[in-house]
């Protein structure tokens, strides 16, 4: 946790960027969401709703991706496209080589999931404000 901690604090600048890219994405999710409707509260609380369970998805597979839940898929895909394609077709290692050098990569990596992840938690609060702000306004 403590690594994890540490990295954060100094890719900041690039987790800063990530952050406002998510925000930025989930926006523009929200703005086709309302302006493409009839611009009502209740398309407004439906646009962040989409927003924010969107980038809340592609933050939590960017997690699981970063725990290394793909690694075979990719691995696959690499000795079958080395296959095929290159010049000289050979195995560039073993599946415990290819883990070990991704692992090894993690470790020195930004972990941007949790900027995402936040911006995502960001937008999910500002759809329970959205939430309320209907229900007082139906109620009223």
């Amino acid at each position: 946790m403590n690594n994890a901690i540490k990295q954060i604090k100094k890719y900041w600048k690039i987790n800063l960027i990530t952050f406002l890219v998510a925000l930025a994405i989930g926006a523009t999710i929200f703005c086709l969401m309302f302006f493409l409707r009839s611009q009502s509260l209740y398309d407004a609380a439906n646009g962040a709703s989409v927003a924010s369970v969107s980038i809340l998805f592609v933050g939590l597979l960017m997690w699981v991706s970063h725990l290394g839940a793909f690694d075979t898929f990719a691995f696959g895909f690499k000795q079958l496209g080395s296959m095929f394609f290159a010049k000289n077709p050979r195995r560039d290692g073993t599946y415990a080589d290819y883990k070990q050098n991704k692992a090894d990569k993690r470790a020195a990596s930004s972990y941007n999931f949790v900027a995402v992840i936040l911006a995502g938690l960001f937008m999910l609060i500002s759809v329970g404000i959205l939430e309320i702000i209907y229900h007082v306004a139906l109620n009223s």
